[in-house]
């Protein structure tokens, strides 16, 4: 979980979408039987976003059964305008709600990178405020995208030329929070941020050529049920925590955050795998939870640690599965024979259930026999890891894998 908020802006009226979007808005069209904004908000949630506002205009009431829902960690929120002002005027209208560095996300479009390489960027050019996703594209219809380049490491508007590359904004923008003093209560973000001088040397950009759609012509809508099918599912990739991502003597539980030591090559192939498309879980036996010698609130501040050290790498575990339950615990509510206990496969299964995982193709590394066992009856991949640098040992097996 991280602190960050997502605004996913929603309220535009489609109206090149003709009869498609008569009734309906834009993100609720249906894709395989499924509305487009449940991708993109589950796609969203799953790196961690502690919330995302839904900014709705057009047949607004429709997106209330959005509201306060619970996706992983991630908690929505609806706003519902009373009257369209633009992008520039939602994000204005919900200045308030945020408390800290947010994403913008345009809600009819699906960029399908990984986001938290923005939040590294930042990292990395600190005097910047906002930071632009940049998809590359062939310009068929000079009118549709504003066209960007970089200029001297400051992004600026380029020339549009007709059937040749450009470089579009990817519909994800992350912000600084000091970006929402502005005063501004109506317009286009975009122009905004492209036209006033205070922000013009505060605009960075990073080309991403990963899947893109956007859904607001209507041959574009009828490819996103293809987009969907190669974009879902995804191969995963399952790690044990203690031996393989974390450094651990034999016998010895980690019982709070300043033990949790990353191995060498962990961080790395981590963000590798999260840049190349792949779910990335932890699956971990924590039998000293229900023994007493660990208390769940300090594993729980163990696995902060985990998501806030990755997300300032600009990477991510999609979800920690972990099982507390043993036999022997002493604590009564995880004294028994466990399912999820591995050398079960219950916590696996559990990710099959919540994701769409591609199970032929999925990988399990782990340090200990019972992490063989899991994976053998879930029949995923394994490979055991005895080694002193994860991304090297992984990068030298997945050549032999996919």
């Amino acid at each position: 979980m991280n602190n960050y908020t997502a605004v996913v802006m929603a309220g535009g009226k489609g109206t090149r979408l003709g009869s498609l979007t008569k009734n309906c808005p834009k993100p609720l069209l249906k894709i395989n039987n499924e509305h487009f904004l449940n991708y993109l908000l589950f796609n969203i949630a799953r790196y961690g976003f502690k919330k995302i506002i839904i900014v709705a205009g057009y047949r607004g009431k429709l997106f209330k059964k959005f509201h306060k829902k619970k996706i992983f960690n991630t908690t929505t929120e609806v706003f519902i305008e009373r009257k369209l002002h633009g992008t520039l005027g939602a994000l204005n209208k919900v200045r308030n709600k945020i408390p800290n560095d947010f994403f913008i996300f345009n809600g009819d479009t699906f960029y399908n990178f990984n986001y938290l390489d923005l939040v590294k960027v930042s990292n990395e050019n600190k005097n910047r405020k906002i930071f632009f996703s940049l998809k590359p594209v062939i310009c068929k219809n000079v009118n549709r995208y504003n066209a960007y380049k970089l200029n001297s490491n400051i992004l600026v508007r380029a020339e549009k030329k007709l059937n040749k590359k450009i470089l579009v904004s990817g519909g994800v923008i992350f912000c600084k929070k000091s970006v929402l003093n502005f005063n501004e209560k109506k317009g286009d973000i975009e122009d905004f941020f492209f036209s006033k001088k205070k922000f013009i040397y505060k605009l960075f950009g990073k080309i991403y050529d990963e899947p893109f759609i956007d859904i607001g012509l209507t041959k574009d809508f009828y490819k996103a049920e293809k987009f969907i099918k190669n974009n879902f599912p995804k191969i995963s990739i399952y790690f044990d925590r203690d031996g393989v991502l974390n450094k651990i003597k034999k016998n010895q539980y980690i019982k709070k955050p300043t033990e949790f030591i990353w191995i060498n090559g962990a961080k790395k192939i981590i963000k590798y795998l999260n840049d190349n498309n792949f779910f990335v879980f932890i699956i971990t036996n924590q039998a000293g939870i229900g023994k007493g010698y660990i208390k769940l609130k300090d594993y729980q501040k163990i696995e902060k640690k985990i998501h806030s050290e990755l997300c300032l790498n600009g990477s991510h575990i999609d979800k920690i599965y972990y099982c507390p339950f043993h036999k022997d615990a002493i604590i009564k509510k995880y004294k028994k024979n466990s399912f999820l206990r591995k050398p079960n496969p219950g916590m696996i299964f559990k990710s099959f259930s919540e994701f769409p995982v591609i199970k032929k193709s999925s990988l399990f590394i782990g340090d200990q026999i019972t992490d063989k066992q899991a994976a053998n009856r879930a029949n995923l991949k394994f490979l055991m890891f005895k080694n002193k640098n994860l991304f090297i040992f992984m990068m030298k097996n997945l050549r032999d894998y996919f």
